[in-house]
């Protein structure tokens, strides 16, 4: 039962906004409208406190065994804070507060609250931008450093789940797209030691991390070109080796359902690791090289064959024609005629000719187009932007490996809308683990 007591705050301030019309003859909206909410948030808390702390809060959940006097607990809440009186008992395992488990509490922050916190961290551009998004948005007092410890503790927790959910995106689908790349991500001196990289002096001051997106597609638009399915793509974020990322990221898609899918493909740019293990991972899948870097590497093989500006243009105008027909091996003989006999355009004019020969199935475009297929992998190119960049590239930024992957963890959850989904299975898990 609510009593008067409990909202005297909304009461005190409804009356005092009424006074305040009257002397003045008109509204101030915003002052009403934080007044109010403030106000509402006070007694908000008064009546979780009442609730949480009235007898036998704990329904059937009672432990065996004996239950020491009341310990109290400053929670925070959506609302704002209130005093938590609960009981612990002694179990081989230490201190056990059942109240706390029952409540889902996470340190002394509700799963409301911390769910919030966690999104803010994953989403804005630092936990200083998080801290505040609370304030302003939510009204939440809660500092930087315990929006990190708290993003911290739950990164892990979804890394951990994410393997295993419940996917409703897995239904049959016409086209599945494998898509990764690799980026680099600033971190602190001792997690680069040793490492080579490319500054001038050979050290690194950045740590690969692979991004792996997968997205389905239904549907073309009327030019042919085909559509990505809304809502349809989900990411894999991770510092581990080629072989370790591409297991998750192949546990990924057949969550998505690659096994239903009627044909696959993996997109992505020509690095080796990617097309060795898409062969290893996705045997049945289509390998596409993405269209621009094919592109790339004609202007700079006709840079390396070419020293006029007006030939070098004319030819790579000529050789795109022919790629876009696909007669990449066309463009790789002409190539080979032009070679200079020595020095460096003649060593890299080599390279970008193997590069081609090598990936010469892979650019199959006039082809994959009629097919229906994407021919570029801008989906993971924006993604190592927009999903990694944003978040963990801003100005002054130098990151633990751990700290990265936690927040990542949190952040490609958000944009690949299992988040939600996250925080619902915590929650049935709690009740489990309560009952049992």
């Amino acid at each position: 039962m609510i009593s008067s007591e409990m909202m005297a705050e909304t009461e005190a301030f409804v009356s005092l906004a009424q006074r305040q019309f009257e002397q003045e003859g008109n509204w101030d909206m915003a002052t009403l409208e934080h007044g109010l909410r403030k106000a509402l948030f006070m007694d908000g808390c008064k009546i979780l406190e009442g609730l949480l702390n009235q007898p036998g809060v704990l329904g059937d959940y009672v432990p065996a065994g004996t239950c020491h006097e009341k310990r109290t607990r400053k929670v925070q809440c959506l609302l704002g804070s209130f005093e938590l009186e609960r009981g612990y008992y002694k179990t081989e395992e230490g201190w056990d507060f059942p109240m706390d488990r029952s409540l889902g509490l996470i340190g002394s922050y509700t799963p409301g609250l911390a769910k919030m916190m966690c999104r803010a961290a994953g989403t804005d551009g630092s936990f200083c931008e998080a801290e505040q998004t609370l304030r302003i948005y939510a009204g939440a007092e809660v500092p930087a450093s315990q929006i990190r410890a708290v993003a911290q503790q739950i990164g892990p927790a979804i890394a951990e789940w994410s393997p295993t959910r419940e996917e409703a995106r897995c239904e049959k689908v016409p086209t599945m797209y494998i898509s990764y790349d690799g980026t680099g991500v600033p971190m602190r001196k001792e997690e680069t030691r040793g490492r080579k990289g490319k500054q001038p002096d050979g050290s690194a001051i950045t740590r690969e991390l692979k991004l792996g997106c997968i997205f389905t597609a239904h549907t073309t638009d009327k030019e042919g070109n085909p559509l990505r399915d809304t809502d349809s793509t989900t990411y894999i974020a991770s510092f581990d080796p080629a072989e370790e990322f591409t297991d998750i990221l192949l546990g990924e898609a057949r969550l998505r359902g690659l096994g239903k899918a009627d044909r696959c493909a993996v997109l992505g740019d020509g690095a080796r690791w990617i097309w060795k293990k898409a062969g290893t991972h996705f045997p049945r899948a289509v390998q596409i090289l993405d269209y621009y870097h094919a592109r790339e590497h004609l202007s700079d093989l006709a840079e390396a064959l070419f020293p006029d500006q007006a030939e070098r243009d004319s030819r790579i105008k000529k050789w795109v024609g022919w790629l876009d027909k696909d007669q990449v091996l066309r463009i790789v003989k002409d190539a080979e005629s032009r070679l200079p006999r020595s020095g460096k355009r003649r060593k890299k004019g080599k390279l970008e000719i193997e590069y081609l020969r090598t990936n010469a199935k892979r650019m199959m475009y006039a082809t994959f187009k009629k097919q229906d297929y994407f021919i570029g992998s801008g989906v993971v190119e924006a993604g190592c932007k927009t999903v990694v960049g944003k978040r963990t590239k801003q100005s002054g930024m130098f990151w633990k490996v751990e700290g990265a992957q936690n927040i990542l963890d949190i952040r490609t959850a958000v944009i690949g809308d299992t988040y939600n989904s996250y925080w619902e299975y915590r929650h049935r898990k709690a009740k489990l683990d309560m009952a049992a």
